[in-house]
């Protein structure tokens, strides 16, 4: 008994001398499909038979036998991404020769929905129905695709970068133009993961910039599955210059001198004052020492008008008890008797 197939795999020979062990041979052959979602539809097949005599010819004559197989529709999966969508970075980490990654939290999942029949025999109780379960599961993408929402990028000032020596050891393309970049190559969501978190945004020039958005979406097979939109916003926080600052400061006290100070350090160079802000004080020490100056100023002069009024009040009690002392002769008459 031999039996052939050949390379394609899409033709199988079973050759005998019995035809019951043909016959059983022929119960054993199966369809089988390793994908793991197998595109729906009929997949035909035909079945030839052929009786050779002894001198080796054909002497029997058996029809051939059509069929088919039918595939029905698999559970789709559902692509999430998820992660942080909306995030601030000084301008200073734009600029810089890294960036700011765009999906530093990013996570895929995939889930299907599977109809469970519920335990026991349905046929006792009709009203039972079937209960939907969801399950995570786990299987490869082909392509993920960043997209600028906005203006496209302007390659004299920014750009999306990613690491390319990592890229090239998963085995994974990568496509980029001025509206955003395109990742392709067969692998597991988990490297797809590891990919996008390698994604940075830069911008050499963030004076006039304050926000970008992207947008990132993933499919299998070609476009079959899609990913939710995952949209992404940065916003650039711009801090002022701090000797501009400093400056400012300074000038609003117009009536206050600052005193420049020049220290020598032991080598015997010249050098700025460490410390700008000491030989300025702020608004908050001048508005005290006002304060506390007007303070004394009134506990003094509350003073001396006491010991003046105290004064004044002396003096006239002195005055009245000398007018007591003085005698009063206006009504005093002295008869003198010329006899006596």
């Amino acid at each position: 008994f031999q039996i052939h197939m050949n390379p394609s795999q899409s033709t199988l020979t079973l050759e005998g001398d019995d035809i019951d062990r043909v016959d059983k041979a022929m119960q054993h052959i199966s369809y089988l499909n390793s994908r793991q979602f197998p595109t729906p539809g009929i997949r035909r097949l035909k079945i030839t038979s052929v009786v050779k005599c002894f001198n080796e010819e054909a002497c029997v004559s058996i029809p051939s036998v059509e069929g088919y197989v039918m595939v029905l529709q698999p559970e789709e999966p559902k692509i999430s991404l998820s992660g942080i969508n909306h995030f601030a970075r000084s301008a200073s980490e734009f600029e810089s020769s890294e960036g700011v990654s765009l999906f530093p939290e990013l996570r895929i999942i995939s889930t299907i929905t599977r109809e469970v029949e519920p335990e026991g025999d349905r046929d006792e109780d009709p009203t039972v129905q079937e209960s939907l379960v969801s399950e995570e599961i786990m299987h490869n993408l082909d392509t993920c695709e960043v997209t600028v929402l906005g203006e496209e990028l302007n390659q004299e000032q920014e750009s999306l970068e990613i690491d390319m020596t990592r890229l090239q050891q998963k085995g994974i393309e990568m496509s980029s133009s001025n509206l955003g970049m395109v990742i392709t190559g067969v692998d597991t969501m988990a490297s797809y993961e590891e990919v996008l978190h390698l994604i940075h945004y830069r911008n050499w020039h963030t004076v006039s910039l304050f926000d970008r958005k992207f947008k990132l979406v993933c499919s299998e097979l070609n476009g079959r599955y899609v990913s939710n939109e995952f949209k992404v916003e940065v916003n650039v926080i711009h801090t002022a210059n701090p000797v501009e600052h400093a400056n400012h400061i300074a000038a609003q006290p117009q009536f206050v001198h600052p005193v420049h100070h020049t220290f020598v350090d032991l080598s015997g160079h010249s050098l700025a004052n460490p410390h700008p802000f000491s030989v300025v004080p702020s608004t908050a020490t001048v508005v005290i020492v006002v304060c506390v100056s007007f303070l004394v100023f009134m506990i003094i002069l509350g003073v001396f008008r006491i010991r003046a009024a105290h004064q004044r009040t002396m003096r006239d009690q002195d005055t009245g008890k000398e007018n007591e002392m003085d005698w009063d002769d206006s009504a005093l008459t002295i008869t003198v008797n010329p006899m006596e």
